[in-house]
This record gives structure tokens, sequence and C-alpha cells, in this order.
């Protein structure tokens, strides 16, 4: 506990326990001793570089004591009943299992494996299998992933039902993680041994365990940084104690001078408010401009008469999206004491958008007695965000020097390189680098109860049975109309299909012709995927479940376990829970569909493959979400630091011809429409 911000904790073990906001949370990260052996078998190699999976020796590690967990000792006993290796298991396994727990492995009293041999092991290990010991959250995940090793879990370890030691839920921020998840530790030789055929499958997941891995640890950083500085009685002291920016190092110079006021607009849908909020803070950054969310008041967003249960539903975009601190840098709402929201609303959608007016509080960000000053304000909304950047900011960013391009990358959260390699960038490759650094930036954070509740939804609906982290693919089909999508546009794509599509059908079929684009063109992309007996995992997020449903049963027949597609694949489908609520406007049914919505983004932008289209607002978010910059180019990690995927890709340089786009795009199939999107959002 500490004074600085009255009590709070701060755990290296999360746990569901403890909800309230005065919790902080870091991850437990390496022990000591590992992370230094491994940085000493680096050091000791001049030509040291983390090995793809399919170049490792090992096809899993078993490094553990057998009595801290009853489940490490059920491990124990599959392994054992195998011979720990087994005649049958065609690849080279290492074990070493010890009877007891102690502190020191590198004692002589100890069985346990010394740290410089278990650092070597995983090093050269294509899997790890990590049972829960003293918490599931143990040091051997994170040890892991830093040596390029797959971490595999049981699913038991991993439920909200969890209950060990000392922490419920522990593996929640890990929910999302693209490891391997097993139903039982029986399963581990079947499982491991079917994977082992595919190298660069393999190796593909191992980049995607690595990329995730440096995105949470990132993330969890930046949300512990706003945590200790978002004190509500002390944020003054807290954030001028810090001097990482020159503009917090003096008072003559104040980010809320000058600040975007983002206006969501309530009559808009979700994914359209995400999309221009996205946009103003590409914008705010571009100008140097902190950027504050001002949402309109609760009776237009969830009338009185509506609320009929007196719950107090979160639906303001504020409660859904918790703006970063880098962003807002430390700006309230500018003139809450002169200026009303009717007030901005009425700037927002006059001819001249940018207001002056006193400041009637003192400065956060710089802790210093501002009152007094004179604020200019940049207001901004719904469509009005898109207005401004296609008639003013277009040209002046994509008009803009060098020495500004590389500025405005630094701060959406590029290190030094990143923007150098940025500021080269011209077009398309821009816009993406840009949208690449804002995602990693974490730009669209969820506000706790959202991301809570998004979980459940996701564990109850999306990947029922428990197989809530095997391999997916995904595809985005909207049938209704979509106010960020071009109805021409969405018209012409549909007639232009069912035109060329009409020689197939004969007179008496000529009703087969529908206002949209069937499922069976979405599933055209499995046409070249090569046949496999391995079932296959498809999530399908919609806007009209019942028709698609209809269609999935018309793609082939059933197999028992899922559909058998082209006498090929062998897929099981799962189809989005109904979103609307026919006959009902009430605030409790749109939270269900803004939960819904947001569950269906999560789940379709962290597919292995997703197929949809880019007319829509969904879909341009999504493959927003589905870039990441390329290691290859330039790209370091936090804090200027090489992270585990840029290790990796070093080590690959002697191997397979390297893609040299500075941002690279998740797996993506167009449907249909267009090939990108016409605008950056």
């Amino acid at each position: 506990r500490a004074s600085a911000r009255g009590d709070y904790d701060v755990r290296n073990y999360h746990t569901a326990t403890y909800r309230q906001r005065d919790n902080g949370y870091l991850p437990l990260g390496p022990r000591l001793d590992s992370w230094k052996s491994y940085q000493k078998i680096q050091m000791e190699d001049e030509e040291f570089a983390m090995k793809p999976s399919s170049r490792r020796t090992y096809a899993f590690n078993a490094i553990f004591s057998k009595n801290t967990n009853d489940g490490r000792a059920e491990l124990a006993e599959v392994l054992e009943g195998r011979g720990i290796i087994g005649d049958d298991f065609p690849h080279p396994v290492f074990a070493s299992i010890a009877s007891e727990w102690e502190r020191n492995v590198n004692s002589r009293r100890t069985e346990q494996l010394p740290n410089r041999d278990y650092v070597a092991a995983l090093l050269d290990s294509v899997f790890t299998l990590s049972p829960a010991g003293h918490n599931p959250e143990c040091y051997r995940l994170f040890e892991a992933i830093e040596a390029g090793s797959i971490p595999v879990l049981v699913e038991a370890d991993t439920t909200t039902e969890y209950v060990g030691r000392w922490c419920r839920d522990p593996l929640h921020h890990w929910r999302d993680a693209p490891v391997l998840v097993l139903d039982a530790w029986e399963d581990v030789f079947p499982a491991v041994e079917r994977l082992m055929e595919d190298g660069d499958a393999l190796d593909e997941m191992q980049v995607n365990v690595l990329v995730w891995y440096e995105e949470y640890m990132r993330r969890v950083v930046r949300e512990f940084e706003d945590f200790m500085s978002s004190g509500e009685d002390d944020a003054v002291a807290a954030v001028s104690s810090s001097s990482s920016s020159a503009t917090r190092m003096t008072a003559a110079v104040d980010p809320c001078d000058d600040v975007v006021l983002f206006m969501p607009d309530a009559n808009e849908s979700l994914e359209r408010q995400l999309n221009n909020y996205v946009l103003a803070a590409m914008l705010a950054t571009f100008a140097n401009k902190a950027m504050v969310v001002l949402d309109a008041p609760r009776e237009s967003i969830c009338p009185s008469g509506e609320d009929d249960d007196n719950v107090d539903y979160p639906l303001a975009f504020s409660s859904i999206v918790k703006s970063p601190e880098w962003l807002m840098q430390g700006c309230p709402v500018p003139c809450r004491a002169t200026r009303t929201y009717a007030d901005w609303d009425d700037f927002r959608r006059s001819d001249s958008p940018v207001a002056f007016c006193t400041k009637d509080v003192d400065s956060i960000s710089t802790g210093t007695s501002t009152t007094g000053r004179t604020t200019s304000v940049f207001v901004v909304g719904g469509d009005e965000t898109r207005v401004y950047f296609d008639g003013y900011f277009r040209k002046k960013i994509e008009g803009a020097p060098t020495s500004v391009s590389y500025d405005w990358a630094v701060r959406a959260g590029a290190a030094p390189r990143e923007a150098e390699v940025f500021s080269k960038l011209t077009g398309e490759e821009m816009y993406d680098y840009m949208g690449a650094l804002l995602v990693r930036s974490d730009v669209l954070r969820l506000q706790q109860r959202i991301r809570d509740d998004t979980n459940k939804h996701i564990w109850a609906y999306a990947y029922p049975r428990g197989h809530r982290k095997t391999p997916h693919d995904a595809m985005y089909v909207r049938r209704g109309e979509d106010a960020g999508a071009d109805p021409r546009a969405k018209r012409l794509y549909v007639d232009s299909y069912w035109d060329a599509a009409s020689g197939i059908y004969d007179g008496a079929t000529r009703t087969t012709r529908r206002d949209y684009i069937p499922l069976l063109h979405y599933m055209r992309h499995y046409h070249d995927v090569k046949c496999s007996g391995d079932l296959r995992r498809v999530y399908i997020a919609t806007d009209d479940p019942v028709t698609v449903r209809r269609e999935v049963d018309e793609l082939g027949p059933e197999t028992g376990h899922g559909v058998l597609f082209n006498n090929c694949h062998n897929i099981k489908f799962t189809v989005s829970k109904v979103k609307k609520i026919l006959g009902s406007s009430a605030c409790a049914a749109r939270y269900a569909r803004t939960v819904a919505d947001i569950s269906d983004f999560i789940v379709v932008r962290t597919a292995d493959t997703f197929v949809g289209e880019f007319n829509s607002d969904w879909g341009k978010l999504i493959r927003l979400f589905r870039l990441a910059l390329n290691w290859e180019v330039g790209v370091i990690g936090h804090r200027g630091m090489l992270g585990p995927a840029q290790k990796l890709a070093m080590g690959r340089r002697g191997g397979a011809e390297i893609d040299r786009s500075p941002v690279l795009l998740k797996d993506t199939k167009v449907a249909w429409g267009p090939m990108r999107p016409l605008s950056p959002l």
C-alpha cells in the first residue's frame, strides 16, 4: 500500500475477487534469475537469434515440481504413464519433473533443473506445458513466451469458475491469448502430434503468440500508469511529478490551452461513433492537440420513459470507451462553468467549429494555476469529423514535411526508428501505419464493465463448450442497412453479383435472387484452401442470424461435428446471437445489443482468417484492428527494446523471403466491395 493516492493495492497476481477502482495489476513476468540466464545466453552468442517453431528440437518441454498443485501431479501421471516420451510419440520431448519445489532451483539439494538449462530448454521447445502451480498465472507463462515457446494450458485453469489457493479467475488477462488450451492433460500427446505436422502453421501460431504478448504487456503497463495518475483528489500532484514530457515540465506550456472536443452523436450507431472517435484521435494527434470527450445528456441517450428497470446502463460513449491518458493529456472538458452541452453542440454544427473560452479550473496537466487563461477548442462530433478530414486535414497530412510526420508518429506512440519509417511513407501505407500505431497505443480501450460483460457474452455464445481459444476463422455478414455504409454502393455490388450469377438459374428458380449477397459467396475462400480432415471453426457475426443459419444448413451434409462443405472441409459454424430485439427500445435492450456488437468485433478481429467487406463501419473498424506493424521494417518494442517477436524476426532472416511492407494486414479476404476502405475509417 502507498499513501500518494490514498489506500490502494498493486498486485502481481490477477484476481477477480477485487474489482474496486483502487486496485492496480502488474503482470508477474519472468523470474529474475531466469531472465538473467536468458540475457547471459544471448550475450555469449554473438549470432544468437530466436528459432522459429519449425526449427526447434523438442515438441514440448515438461519442467515442473509435482507438489505445488494437484494438477501437476495429474500431469506427471500422464507423462510417466507414457514413459515420459513414449515409443509411440514421434517427436523429442524434454522432461524434468521434481518431487518437491525449492525456491532456489540452482541449489544442489533440489531435483529441479538449473536456471540456465531450463531457459535453454524453453528456447529449443515448440510448446511449454504450463500446469498451475501456486496459481495458474505462473512465471513459466511469461518465461516461455519470452523464449518463443508456446504455453500449453488446460481449460479448467482458465475459466471464471477457477478458485485456487489465492486468486479467482487468475488468467482473466489471458482470455484472448492464442496459446494452446487442452480440455485435459490426457490430450497433450495427440494435440501436439497433430500440430507438429504443419511447420508453417506452427510458425504462424508462434508469431501470433509473440505479437499478442507484446501488445498485452504494453497495454497493462499503460493501464497501470493511467491508474497511478488518475486519482481524483491528488491527480494534480501525481501527474505534475512526471517529467516525461517537456510540456509538463513548464507552466508556460499547457496542452489544455488547445484541445479537440469530441462530441459523439447519440443518434448514430455505435460502430459509426467508434469510427468517428478513432478518426478524431488521428486528427488530434496530427494537430498536436489533447482530445477530450463530451457525452450527450443522459436523457437524450436513454430517455427516462425507456429506462423501465431503473438501471443505469452504460450507454454513453465515455461509459463504453476509456480515452487513454496520452490522448487526453490530463485535460478536463473545457469551460464547464460557462459552456453547456447545448452551447458546444451549437459550435459543432456551425460553420466555424473553433471556439474560445476562459478556463474555470486549474490545469490538471501542469499542476499550475491557469484559471482565467483562454482555451482554444476545436469542436467535432459525428460526420463533421469526416467533413473536416476531407476538406482540410487530408491535404495537410498528405503534404506534411518529413519532420511533421515524424513528430506525429511519436505522439501516436512510435519509437524513433518507427517514426523514421513512418515519415517516409505516403498514401495508403501512411494511413495504415498510423492506424496500426493508434491500435497498438490502445486508442480504443473498453471500460471495465464493458470488458467484463463482453467476456461473459463471448464465453456464453461465441465459443461454446470450452473452445474459445481454439484457432478460428470469422465472417462478417451484414444484411441490414448500416449508417456508415454507402447504400448505393451496396446496391451496385448486390445487383452485380446476381447479374453475374443469373445464368445458373432457370426461369423456375429466378425467385432465388435476393437483396443481399449469399453466404455461399463468402465461402468461396475455402475453394483455395487445402482439404484437411481437421475440424475448422468459423464464427459468423451477422445482423440476420435466422437466414444465415438456414444458409449454413444448405452448405452441405452434417458430419456429426459440423458441416461438410464442398466434400472437403469439415466446418463447425457458430452464428452470433440475435442482437435486434423487435418492438423494444428499452435501455436494457440497447445495452444488450452494445455488448453483443462489441463481442462480435472482438471475436472477428482476433480470427486467424477474416472474410468480410469494407463498405460498412464495422468492416472498416475490423480491418483497422487487424493491422500490425511489420517487425522486419524498423519496428522495435515498448520503450525502444527488442521484444520476442522482433528477435524471432531476426532469426528468420536467413530463411524465407521477408515481406518488406511496413504494415501487415492479418489474413483478410474481401467477400465483396472495395478491396480497401476509400478513407482511413
